[in-house]
């Protein structure tokens, strides 16, 4: 494969006289199993091939590789902000070498990574906890994250480099710890420790490291109810937005129907990941929204702006690959899209694009509002939002009951007392 990758005879030649050469077909063979494109797998073979020429020179061979190794030729050998030219830029150095020790390590010319089991009394615990937020709790990632990260400092701050001693665990501790996380925060954020800490302490319970009651221990923070109209944009904004994705390129039909999902249907960021194929029911026009963070599952119709969006995606720009998730990457390989941040952060862009001023809640929960607004400003009731949102609970959706001023003024009463 690397001769037709490679026309001139001289740099075909090097290659085979590399120290790496019975590596480099299966190297490039692999990268164009996983959809790479011809131009990103040279560039990923000269990184190689250079990187066996700084091996022979060293007089070290391939058994000596890992990942101490490449770490000492990246800062050796390579330029760190070398200009992308070509497909020989030394910027695509690091990710071919990658690609390359996966192939060595497939060929056991070097040993596969030995996972050393954790032996910290912390370590252990918290891959315990995480356990119980996916099987008990059935916590999203993003959610695992968060209180993870919390439960990691709650430990170390309690027990420093000592033992875990659950049962020294005093009410006092609890509160003094959720209230200095608090305080660094505002609005919803001030929420994030209490919730999670008192995650922690039902899991104690469960696992009968303490007893039930201290979970009560964790303060409320005080976050005034329906402070604030959720951040929502106009139709002429959303307009906007779309327009940025009129073009015929799969990355431009595929945002578009996200875009469009997002605005019409009120997804979650989360549940656009998690979409997959069978989810869409064509014939029936609906989509199926399985188990996300309230663990319930519902039923959308599908509309024919979403519907066309979707088929001209999948049909026309979504790459072909045995991958189930409607939403994949537009450049090889053709992976699923990272997380639900990949979501927002492309929601915000266009946001910005358009011109709209940043915030912190500007992304891809700001089309889900502008859903909620709409239904609202338009009659329907609470519980029919709740069943498109897939709230639990009529209290998180009791926040579009506020209008703005200048929708109050508008089906206001005139005041009895102004002509007195």
């Amino acid at each position: 494969m690397i001769n037709t990758l490679f026309n001139r005879a001289k740099v075909r030649a090097r290659f085979q006289e590399s120290l790496l050469q019975p590596h480099l077909s299966a190297l490039a063979a692999g990268l164009h199993e996983q959809g790479y494109s011809d131009n990103v797998i040279r560039a990923y073979l000269c990184a190689a091939e250079k990187f066996g020429r700084w091996l022979f020179i060293g007089n070290l061979n391939t058994s000596d590789v890992n990942e101490d190794l490449i770490a000492r030729y990246m800062d050796e050998a390579v330029r760190p902000h070398s200009p992308c030219a070509g497909g020989r830029s030394d910027c695509h150095a690091r990710t071919g070498l990658a690609h390359l020790v996966r192939v060595l390590r497939e060929k056991q010319v070097i040993p596969a990574v030995v996972v050393t089991p954790p032996t910290s009394p912390v370590e252990c615990w918290l891959i315990a906890f995480e356990k119980h937020l996916v099987q008990v709790a059935g916590a999203a990632l993003n959610t695992r994250k968060k209180y993870l990260a919390l439960a990691r400092r709650f430990v170390a701050q309690q027990f420093g480099d000592g033992p875990v001693d659950w049962g020294s665990l005093q009410a006092d501790d609890v509160t003094a710890f959720v209230t200095t996380e608090a305080e660094t925060k505002r609005g919803f954020g001030r929420k994030a420790a209490p919730v999670a800490i008192r995650a922690v302490l039902r899991f104690l319970v469960y696992s009968g490291e303490i007893r039930a009651g201290l979970e009560a221990a964790v303060p409320a923070m005080r976050n005034w109810k329906h402070a604030a109209l959720p951040r929502h944009i106009s139709t002429d904004d959303l307009d906007r937005v779309l327009n940025l994705f009129r073009g015929a390129s799969p990355r431009s039909r595929r945002n578009r129907a996200i875009i469009l999902s997002l605005a019409r249907l009120g997804l979650r960021a989360n549940e656009i990941v998690q979409l997959r194929l069978e989810d869409i029911d064509w014939r029936g026009d609906r989509l199926i929204i399985r188990r996300g963070k309230n663990r319930n599952e519902r039923v959308l119709p599908l509309s024919q702006e979403v519907g066309d969006a979707l088929a001209e995606y999948v049909i026309k720009a979504r790459p072909r690959t045995g991958n189930p998730a409607v939403f994949l990457n537009y450049r090889p390989p053709y992976h699923s899209l990272a997380g639900p941040s990949a979501v927002s952060t492309m929601a915000k862009r266009a946001l910005l694009s358009i011109g709209l001023p940043p915030g912190p809640r500007l992304g891809a929960h700001t089309f889900r509002h502008t859903v909620a607004s709409e239904m609202v400003s338009k009659g329907a009731t609470f519980k029919e939002v709740a069943d498109v949102l897939g709230h639990q609970s009529l209290q998180t959706t009791a926040i579009y009951a506020k209008l703005d001023l200048q929708a109050l003024t508008a089906v206001a009463l005139p005041w009895v007392g102004g002509g007195k």
